[in-house]
């Protein structure tokens, strides 16, 4: 998604701020990562220090801003402490606002985005973060909240028109090699390979990085095997050779010696110590070792919002060892049910808990049981997506539409799983039978095995997700020119070129009859616009849209007014002034609203323009015009047509 797309989401939704905090990270401080959550900025103002989200990493070096979405996990690195400001926030889209919307925050919400800049008024955000601070501490009226809001807009404000005004420099050689070493750490790694995937001399690296860092490359590699090792001993019950390696040693010996070189104590006393600790033994010596395994806050909170908890113990700490090792068995359940899921066929199941080797259990087996047709391998074929070439099945037999529910239904293609919004269309009724609604929940597309999985969503976090359960086709909201370019391209998807093909037959000889039904009646310098009204907003649509401009414009070939800007039309919608109505008004209007004829010729604005006055308006509500798949296409030309050739005639 474009910026534009992002701010005009960050307009439209309703923002709530959650919580503010104040945290001091000292130096050589460890803990365990810390689960946001709720969407977050957090603003670093003293000090220098690595801040990590998930798998990515941030340098912070001064004041910094650093924006995430709920769930992401951060942990903070530094040698000369950090302080940094918490805000959470939550943002809702309001349910009536446009449906692009919605599937704009289903595709690509900014609201979940990882970014970070220097921000151009530092103090600025600072004088915000310390008021918004004070005032979240010191008034929980309704009045302070508001206050609170205000000033959260403000920073808000600063903090997006920076993100947009920020150019993408080169990132510094310390980003390019920590960044490529958090990547990479587990394996060989050397400098001669880190300057030939950085492209600078081995020379080069070494002094710019220990410039900015303090370490050499290797040294740093070994920092991040060691920050991994002690979040494993702290939160698995790993043995110390698996643990060895994982991070990259595969003498179990030599990784305790290096431990314990750079932790002070063995691998193995470490855990001990931690345990001692939490049966209620003095934990002196633990802190110590590791001063916070705890975030400590300023002052307590807690916060239930549904989507939003936080738990505390009662020193008003977090207990995040606790939060860590439950987040872990979960995350190990799900794995497993992946695993189970993926590896058990429908004619019989394996058993997950033997310790017997492929080869062993093959030996030991009395007989090898006959396949059954519908457990032989699958022949693939590779398709073009948005994510690249991806393999799937050349004739795919449980596919889940999470996007493109009415395309694969016009193929003849009966899925076996979509979701409730493409479901709810008036178009689609009677064609859903068994088709299980899914949503978003992947425990509910597991459970119904699917080969192959469709969708819009670009954002790669859920597009490998969903790749763990079946080939995953991805191809972008708008991303075809046209229905029979859809068409074209879901036909050879699925392995139905050949209904592709009739369909394409048949909706070209509708529209062709379509299309002389109007051209008899409408004349050639007359315009037709198609818009959709809410809330005092008014929206313009071109022929990349649903509400009848891809039939209107790009089918039955209509005009839109010619003061409407080109650019306007070739997006899926365009939002404009009231003021500018008049202008952008054509002889007939398409318009989706939830008002009556009679309201609009009674409202003083939109009751004086030509059309609305003279009732040469279509209109019907977002439920019916938002749809513009094949199959609600079929159904709405015909409509249009016969509106367009009846409004023309009563107007001679």
């Amino acid at each position: 998604m474009d910026n534009d797309h992002h701010l005009q989401l960050w307009d439209q939704v309703l923002l709530r701020v959650l919580d503010i905090r104040l945290r001091r990270v000292e130096a050589g401080e460890f803990h365990l990562p810390y689960v946001l959550p709720a969407s977050s900025f957090i603003f670093c103002t003293n000090g220098s220090g690595e801040l990590w989200l998930d798998e990515e990493i941030w340098l912070a070096d001064g004041f910094y801003l650093l924006h995430a979405g709920k769930g992401r996990r951060l942990k903070v690195n530094t040698e000369k402490g950090l302080e940094l400001y918490f805000i959470f926030y939550k943002a809702v889209l309001p349910q009536n606002s446009l449906r692009e919307f919605h599937i704009l925050m289903q595709t690509d919400s900014p609201f979940d985005h990882m970014w970070g800049i220097s921000p151009a008024e530092p103090l600025e955000l600072l004088s915000l973060a310390q008021q918004m601070l004070e005032g979240w501490h010191s008034d929980k009226s309704p009045i302070g909240k508001l206050l609170i809001k205000g000033m959260f807009m403000q920073f808000l404000h600063h903090a997006l028109k920076d993100k947009q005004d920020w150019k993408a420099a080169k990132p510094s050689v310390a980003e390019q090699v920590v960044r490529y070493l958090s990547q990479h750490y587990r394996g060989q790694v050397s400098i001669e390979r880190l300057a030939q995937q950085l492209n600078y001399s081995p020379q080069y690296i070494s002094r710019k990085f220990k410039e900015q860092t303090c370490y050499s490359p290797l040294d740093y590699v070994i920092k991040l095997r060691m920050y991994k090792a002690q979040e494993m001993l702290l939160a698995t019950n790993a043995s110390l050779q698996e643990i060895a390696a994982y991070i990259g040693y595969t003498d179990v010996v030599y990784f305790n010696r290096i431990f314990k070189k750079n932790m002070g104590v063995a691998p193995g006393l470490f855990r001990a110590q931690l345990e001692a600790g939490q049966r209620g033994v003095s934990d002196h010596a633990i802190k110590k070792l590791n001063p916070s395994l705890v975030m400590k806050l300023i002052q307590r909170y807690h916060i239930d919002d549904n989507e939003n908890h936080y738990q505390y113990t009662e020193d008003g700490e977090f207990d995040m060892l606790n939060h860590y090792k439950k987040m872990t068995t979960m995350l190990s359940l799900c794995v497993m049910l992946l695993l189970v899921a993926c590896g058990t066929s429908k004619g019989g199941s394996q058993a997950t808990g033997s310790s017997q080797a492929p080869n062993e259990q093959q030996n030991k087996a009395v007989s090898t049981p006959s396949i059954q047709p519908d457990e032989l391998p699958q022949e693939t074929k590779s398709v073009s997506t948005k994510f690249g070439e991806v393999e799937i099945p050349v004739h795919p037999q449980r596919v889940a539409a999470i996007s493109y529910l009415g395309t694969v239904l016009a193929l003849d293609v009966k899925p076996v799983a979509a979701e409730e919004f493409l479901m709810s269309s008036p178009y689609l009724e009677g064609m859903l039978d068994g088709v299980v609604d899914v949503g978003t929940s992947l425990e509910k597309l597991l459970e119904v095995e699917p080969d192959l999985i469709i969708s819009h969503v670009t954002d790669q976090e859920t597009y490998d997700k969903y790749k763990q359960i079946a080939p995953t086709v991805v191809m972008p909201y708008n991303a075809f020119e046209s229905v029979e370019a859809e068409m074209d391209y879901f036909g050879k998807v699925l392995g139905k070129e050949e209904e592709s093909l009739k369909w394409k037959e048949q909706f070209q000889e509708q529209i062709a009859s379509a299309k002389q039904q109007v051209q008899e009646a409408v004349s050639e310098n007359e315009t037709v616009s198609v818009m959709q009204e809410f809330d005092g907003l008014v929206y313009l649509f071109g022929s990349k849209s649903g509400r009848g401009g891809r039939i209107m414009y790009e089918q039955l070939e209509m005009n839109p007014p010619a003061a409407v800007p080109e650019k306007m039309l070739q997006e899926s919608y365009a939002e404009f002034s009231l003021e500018l109505l008049p202008e952008y008004m054509g002889d007939y209007l398409v318009l989706t609203s939830e008002s009556s004829l009679e309201q609009l010729q009674a409202d003083p604005i939109w009751g004086i323009l030509p059309p609305v006055k003279e009732g040469r308006v279509y209109l019907w509500n977002e439920s019916s015009s938002w749809y513009r798949d094949p199959i609600a296409m079929l159904n709405q030309i015909n409509d249009l047509a016969d509106w367009l050739a009846a409004a023309a005639k009563a107007n001679l």
